[in-house]
């Protein structure tokens, strides 16, 4: 499909975190910085800061500051250049904290003024137009550990309901990043009760994620490094133990200490998810890089893929859409629901739509192969190498596309002449408003 304005404005290389928690107070000349800047604090990246929103610019700042103790950071919009601008600038500074950092918002891209604010002490200087999303990177930048500012893309994968394939495909995509793309990749099992990924790799009784979660303060490179099962020079592996035997944690703060400390030692982390609604699981998905989810095309499935992109717009507005796969289509040729009108009805376009091919999915299953290693499934595989340079680059390769198609249609070889026949079935609509 072809991506959306936004997302070639989103897209950059290296993955994101939420702040710290910090304070910040912003003293604005213009009501429309105001709305921008009140608009920010919806992102998950603010979800910690404490933002509070003045009108008055500069000399506002100067007031309250007189009578008031300084945020962690102050966020200044004025039109000012010149010595008089660096005249009020050092009254501020005689009013705020020795460790108080402050931002300007400027009128004019002026490199000399930059350099010059940059002398005084300033943070940093930013220029209209101001865009929520580049305006949260700049405020973030400030507080990245230069002992460690690598932060590490990652992808969650979440299937609209259980049985869709959202780990099969999770545990194949960080295949086809890894052996395929050669990016340097970790695959991390978060389903502690049922997990596949051990069995899918063939590592049995590890216990990866549960000796993460249950010591997140100590999570280091070197702890990471011991608890991870390095699979092939480019994939690494935490797996679950997939036990009974334990009741899971759900402690969302563990669980965000897990996809930050692998982030920070992987260019890229695939996530499979369970299917599993709670804090935690709420708290990854929007805090991630990339939703990928996975659905069939059934009506109970058209419902739930419907509210996750619903959810997922609200709660992530500055980020990219979700990538919608869509697997298993042409099961049921008549009762299924076509490709099109799923899209239609959930308002978001599938990027990979896989047919239904039992065969290859269980020859890899039933004997430890990835799907590259089943000659029948090289369609899919394509596929999925599709979405993973939309996940590695965050933009899809238009390159990459089926020949006048919007989407990457992966079928078996033998249901090659079949293509159009998978979207010739009666929608599931017909049947419910002929009430059948």
């Amino acid at each position: 499909m072809n991506p959306p304005a936004e997302e070639e404005e989103a897209a950059r290389e290296g993955g994101e975190k939420a702040l710290p928690q910090i304070s910040i107070h912003a003293f604005c000349d213009r009501q429309e910085s105001a709305s921008v800047i009140n608009s920010t604090t919806r992102d998950w990246r603010m979800k910690r800061v404490n933002m509070k929103i003045y009108m008055g610019g500069l000399p506002s700042a100067i007031d309250f500051y007189r009578k008031e103790n300084t945020p962690s950071l102050i966020l200044v919009e004025t039109g000012m250049r010149g010595p008089e601008l660096f005249a009020q600038l050092e009254q501020l500074a005689s009013v705020c904290d020795e460790n108080t950092k402050v931002v300007i918002i400027g009128a004019a891209n002026d490199i000399r003024l930059y350099r010059q604010l940059m002398e005084k002490g300033v943070s940093e200087y930013i220029v209209p137009p101001l865009m929520p999303l580049n305006l949260i990177r700049s405020l973030s930048d400030l507080y990245t550990d230069p002992e460690a500012p690598f932060i590490g893309r990652v992808t969650a994968f979440f299937g609209a309901k259980g049985g869709v394939g959202s780990s099969t495909l999770a545990h194949n995509m960080a295949w086809c990043l890894a052996e395929g793309l050669g990016q340097e990749t970790a695959l991390v099992d978060l389903d502690s009760s049922f997990g596949t990924t051990g069995l899918d790799f063939a590592y049995d009784n590890s216990q990866g994620l549960e000796e993460a979660l249950g010591q997140p303060d100590r999570l280091d490179e070197t702890l990471l490094d011991r608890i991870m099962i390095r699979h092939t020079a480019k994939l690494s592996i935490l797996p679950a133990a997939s036990s009974l035997n334990s009741k899971p944690i759900l402690d969302s703060e563990a669980y965000e200490a897990v996809v930050n400390g692998v982030r920070s030692i992987s260019p890229l982390t695939i996530l499979d998810m369970p299917h599993y609604w709670a804090d935690w699981t709420t708290g990854v998905l929007t805090s991630v890089d990339d939703v990928v989810i996975t659905a069939t095309p059934d009506l109970a499935n058209l419902r739930n893929t419907k509210n996750l992109v619903d959810f997922l717009r609200s709660q992530r507005p500055n980020d990219p859409d979700p990538v919608l796969i869509l697997n298993k289509t042409g099961m049921s040729k008549t009762a299924e629901i076509p490709v099109k009108e799923f899209a239609a009805a959930v308002g978001l376009e599938p990027s990979l739509v896989i047919s239904f091919d039992p065969e290859s999915f269980f020859e890899a299953a039933n004997e430890g192969k990835m799907l590259n290693q089943v000659k029948s499934a090289d369609r899919t595989v394509s596929g999925l190498n599709y979405v993973a340079n939309r996940l590695k680059t965050g933009r899809f390769d238009m390159a990459m596309q089926n020949e006048g198609g919007k989407r990457k249609i992966a079928l078996p070889k033998k249901d090659r002449s079949k293509q159009g026949d998978t979207q010739k079935g009666k929608s599931i609509f017909s049947f419910l408003k002929k009430g059948k």
